[in-house]
Protein backbone atom coordinates (compact mmCIF):
# COMPACT_ATOMS: atom_id res chain seq x y z
CA UNK A 1 0.00 0.00 0.00
CA UNK A 2 1.42 3.36 -1.06
CA UNK A 3 1.09 6.06 1.58
CA UNK A 4 0.58 9.60 0.32
CA UNK A 5 1.16 12.13 3.15
CA UNK A 6 -1.03 14.79 1.49
CA UNK A 7 -3.96 12.35 1.34
CA UNK A 8 -3.56 11.45 5.03
CA UNK A 9 -3.36 15.14 5.88
CA UNK A 10 -6.67 15.78 4.08
CA UNK A 11 -8.27 12.93 6.05
CA UNK A 12 -7.09 14.46 9.32
CA UNK A 13 -8.50 17.86 8.33
CA UNK A 14 -11.84 16.38 7.25
CA UNK A 15 -12.56 13.70 9.86
CA UNK A 16 -10.07 14.46 12.63
CA UNK A 17 -7.86 11.41 12.12
CA UNK A 18 -6.17 9.15 9.59
CA UNK A 19 -4.75 5.61 9.70
CA UNK A 20 -1.29 4.64 8.43
CA UNK A 21 -1.16 0.82 8.22
CA UNK A 22 2.19 -0.95 8.74
CA UNK A 23 3.96 2.24 9.76
CA UNK A 24 6.34 0.02 11.74
CA UNK A 25 7.53 -3.23 10.17
CA UNK A 26 7.11 -6.61 11.95
CA UNK A 27 10.80 -6.51 12.91
CA UNK A 28 10.45 -2.99 14.30
CA UNK A 29 7.29 -4.03 16.16
CA UNK A 30 9.19 -6.86 17.83
CA UNK A 31 11.86 -4.41 18.99
CA UNK A 32 9.20 -1.96 20.18
CA UNK A 33 7.40 -4.69 22.11
CA UNK A 34 10.59 -5.77 23.86
CA UNK A 35 11.54 -2.17 24.69
CA UNK A 36 8.03 -1.46 25.94
CA UNK A 37 8.09 -4.51 28.20
CA UNK A 38 11.48 -3.53 29.63
CA UNK A 39 10.49 0.09 30.22
CA UNK A 40 7.11 -0.78 31.69
CA UNK A 41 8.83 -2.84 34.37
CA UNK A 42 11.76 -0.49 34.92
CA UNK A 43 12.68 2.51 37.03
CA UNK A 44 11.45 5.06 34.50
CA UNK A 45 7.84 3.84 34.55
CA UNK A 46 5.33 6.15 36.22
CA UNK A 47 2.27 4.27 37.44
CA UNK A 48 -0.95 6.26 37.39
CA UNK A 49 -4.50 5.10 38.21
CA UNK A 50 -5.54 4.82 34.55
CA UNK A 51 -2.27 3.88 32.83
CA UNK A 52 1.50 3.53 33.11
CA UNK A 53 3.65 6.07 31.28
CA UNK A 54 7.33 6.35 30.39
CA UNK A 55 8.31 9.83 29.23
CA UNK A 56 10.89 11.05 26.68
CA UNK A 57 11.32 7.73 24.89
CA UNK A 58 14.01 9.04 22.52
CA UNK A 59 16.56 8.83 25.35
CA UNK A 60 16.16 5.08 25.89
CA UNK A 61 16.39 3.11 22.63
CA UNK A 62 17.37 4.00 19.02
CA UNK A 63 14.14 2.39 17.80
CA UNK A 64 12.21 5.36 19.17
CA UNK A 65 14.30 7.88 17.25
CA UNK A 66 13.76 5.72 14.16
CA UNK A 67 9.99 5.98 14.62
CA UNK A 68 9.99 9.81 14.44
CA UNK A 69 12.32 9.78 11.43
CA UNK A 70 10.27 7.46 9.19
CA UNK A 71 10.09 8.46 5.52
CA UNK A 72 6.90 10.36 4.87
CA UNK A 73 6.13 11.36 8.44
CA UNK A 74 7.95 14.68 8.12
CA UNK A 75 6.00 15.47 4.94
CA UNK A 76 2.73 14.71 6.72
CA UNK A 77 3.65 16.88 9.70
CA UNK A 78 4.77 19.71 7.41
CA UNK A 79 1.38 19.54 5.69
CA UNK A 80 -0.56 19.82 8.94
CA UNK A 81 1.68 21.82 11.29
CA UNK A 82 4.04 23.72 9.02
CA UNK A 83 7.83 23.58 8.93
CA UNK A 84 9.83 23.28 12.14
CA UNK A 85 7.00 21.65 14.09
CA UNK A 86 8.07 20.50 17.55
CA UNK A 87 7.97 17.18 19.33
CA UNK A 88 5.80 17.98 22.35
CA UNK A 89 5.56 14.61 24.10
CA UNK A 90 7.02 11.21 23.30
CA UNK A 91 5.88 8.55 25.71
CA UNK A 92 4.93 4.95 26.24
CA UNK A 93 1.34 4.40 27.36
CA UNK A 94 0.41 1.04 28.87
CA UNK A 95 -3.20 0.24 29.80
CA UNK A 96 -3.27 -2.68 32.21
CA UNK A 97 -6.18 -5.09 32.65
CA UNK A 98 -9.04 -3.70 34.69
CA UNK A 99 -7.76 -0.14 34.98
CA UNK A 100 -10.37 2.68 35.06
CA UNK A 101 -11.33 4.09 31.68
CA UNK A 102 -10.21 7.58 30.63
CA UNK A 103 -12.74 10.38 30.42
CA UNK A 104 -13.47 11.67 26.94
CA UNK A 105 -10.93 14.41 26.32
CA UNK A 106 -9.00 16.54 23.85
CA UNK A 107 -5.24 16.86 23.83
CA UNK A 108 -2.65 19.59 24.23
CA UNK A 109 -2.69 22.48 23.50
CA UNK A 110 -6.51 22.62 23.39
CA UNK A 111 -6.95 21.00 26.79
CA UNK A 112 -5.08 23.90 28.42
CA UNK A 113 -6.94 26.73 26.68
CA UNK A 114 -9.56 28.69 28.59
CA UNK A 115 -11.07 29.71 25.23
CA UNK A 116 -10.55 27.23 22.41
CA UNK A 117 -9.43 28.73 19.11
CA UNK A 118 -10.22 27.45 15.63
CA UNK A 119 -8.67 27.78 12.21
CA UNK A 120 -5.64 25.48 12.49
CA UNK A 121 -4.64 22.02 13.64
CA UNK A 122 -2.14 23.34 16.25
CA UNK A 123 -1.32 19.87 17.56
CA UNK A 124 -1.35 16.21 16.59
CA UNK A 125 -1.42 13.04 18.64
CA UNK A 126 0.14 10.08 16.82
CA UNK A 127 -0.66 6.73 18.43
CA UNK A 128 1.58 3.86 17.33
CA UNK A 129 0.07 0.50 18.22
CA UNK A 130 2.77 -1.63 19.85
CA UNK A 131 0.30 -4.45 20.53
CA UNK A 132 -2.80 -5.42 18.60
CA UNK A 133 -5.68 -3.07 19.39
CA UNK A 134 -8.97 -4.91 19.98
CA UNK A 135 -12.40 -4.35 21.52
CA UNK A 136 -11.26 -6.55 24.38
CA UNK A 137 -7.97 -4.93 25.37
CA UNK A 138 -8.97 -1.26 25.57
CA UNK A 139 -8.31 0.03 22.06
CA UNK A 140 -8.47 3.79 21.53
CA UNK A 141 -11.95 5.18 20.86
CA UNK A 142 -12.60 8.45 19.01
CA UNK A 143 -15.42 10.52 17.54
CA UNK A 144 -14.95 11.37 13.84
CA UNK A 145 -15.48 15.03 12.99
CA UNK A 146 -15.44 16.17 16.62
CA UNK A 147 -12.36 18.34 16.00
CA UNK A 148 -14.16 20.96 13.94
CA UNK A 149 -14.79 23.34 15.55
CA UNK A 150 -12.58 22.60 18.57
CA UNK A 151 -14.72 22.17 21.69
CA UNK A 152 -14.73 20.14 24.86
CA UNK A 153 -16.52 16.79 24.78
CA UNK A 154 -19.56 15.95 26.87
CA UNK A 155 -19.17 13.45 29.69
CA UNK A 156 -21.58 10.91 28.18
CA UNK A 157 -23.72 10.18 25.15
CA UNK A 158 -21.03 9.76 22.51
CA UNK A 159 -22.82 7.07 20.51
CA UNK A 160 -20.94 7.94 17.30
CA UNK A 161 -17.56 6.88 18.70
CA UNK A 162 -15.43 4.44 16.71
CA UNK A 163 -12.97 1.91 18.10
CA UNK A 164 -9.48 1.67 16.60
CA UNK A 165 -9.16 -2.04 15.77
CA UNK A 166 -5.69 -2.39 14.22
CA UNK A 167 -2.62 -4.58 14.00
CA UNK A 168 0.70 -3.80 15.73
CA UNK A 169 2.70 -1.20 13.80
CA UNK A 170 -0.34 0.83 12.75
CA UNK A 171 -0.12 4.59 13.27
CA UNK A 172 -3.17 6.70 14.16
CA UNK A 173 -2.67 10.37 13.27
CA UNK A 174 -5.23 12.39 15.20
CA UNK A 175 -5.94 16.09 15.48
CA UNK A 176 -5.43 17.23 19.07
CA UNK A 177 -9.01 18.56 19.17
CA UNK A 178 -10.57 15.18 18.29
CA UNK A 179 -12.57 13.66 21.15
CA UNK A 180 -11.03 10.38 22.26
CA UNK A 181 -10.19 8.05 25.14
CA UNK A 182 -8.80 4.59 25.85
CA UNK A 183 -11.28 1.74 26.07
CA UNK A 184 -11.66 -0.68 28.96
CA UNK A 185 -9.05 -3.44 28.98
CA UNK A 186 -10.97 -6.55 29.97
CA UNK A 187 -8.27 -8.91 28.67
CA UNK A 188 -5.61 -10.52 30.85
CA UNK A 189 -2.69 -8.66 29.24
CA UNK A 190 -1.46 -5.05 29.11
CA UNK A 191 -2.05 -3.06 25.93
CA UNK A 192 0.82 -0.77 24.90
CA UNK A 193 1.13 2.17 22.53
CA UNK A 194 3.77 4.76 21.72
CA UNK A 195 2.44 8.33 21.79
CA UNK A 196 4.15 10.91 19.59
CA UNK A 197 2.68 14.36 20.11
CA UNK A 198 3.63 17.27 17.83
CA UNK A 199 2.73 20.97 17.92
CA UNK A 200 3.16 23.97 15.66
CA UNK A 201 6.50 25.65 16.19
CA UNK A 202 5.17 28.53 18.30
CA UNK A 203 3.42 26.27 20.84
CA UNK A 204 5.45 25.39 23.95
CA UNK A 205 6.06 21.61 24.03
CA UNK A 206 4.83 19.63 27.02
CA UNK A 207 8.20 18.01 27.66
CA UNK A 208 11.24 19.96 28.76
CA UNK A 209 14.34 19.45 26.59
CA UNK A 210 16.99 17.05 27.81
CA UNK A 211 20.58 18.17 28.39
CA UNK A 212 22.21 18.83 25.03
CA UNK A 213 24.74 16.03 25.24
CA UNK A 214 21.95 13.45 25.36
CA UNK A 215 20.47 14.29 21.95
CA UNK A 216 22.82 16.64 20.11
CA UNK A 217 24.19 13.69 18.09
CA UNK A 218 20.92 13.41 16.11
CA UNK A 219 20.04 16.36 13.82
CA UNK A 220 16.46 15.11 13.42
CA UNK A 221 15.84 15.39 17.14
CA UNK A 222 17.61 18.73 17.33
CA UNK A 223 15.01 20.21 14.98
CA UNK A 224 12.02 18.49 16.61
CA UNK A 225 13.15 19.48 20.11
CA UNK A 226 13.56 23.09 19.06
CA UNK A 227 17.36 23.27 19.27
CA UNK A 228 17.73 24.07 15.58
CA UNK A 229 15.28 26.22 13.68
CA UNK A 230 16.67 28.46 10.94
CA UNK A 231 15.00 31.85 10.83
CA UNK A 232 12.55 32.06 7.94
CA UNK A 233 11.83 35.78 7.98
CA UNK A 234 13.00 39.03 9.51
CA UNK A 235 10.09 41.44 9.89
CA UNK A 236 8.15 39.31 7.46
CA UNK A 237 10.87 39.34 4.79
CA UNK A 238 12.17 35.89 3.70
CA UNK A 239 15.89 35.40 4.22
Amino acid sequence: MTIVPAVLADEVRQQGYAIWPAYASPTECATLQQSAMNLNGGEHAHHYPKSTRVWDLYQFDPIFTDMVAKPGLADLLDELLGRYYLLSDYSLNVVKPGQPVDDWHIDYPYNEMSDLVSGGVLGLQCVLAVDQFTETNGATRLVPGSHNPPRRPPKTGLDSAETLIVEPGTLLIMAAATWHRSGYNRSDRPRSAVLMSFVERWVKPLSDPLPADLWVHDPRLQVMLGAQRPAETINGVPI
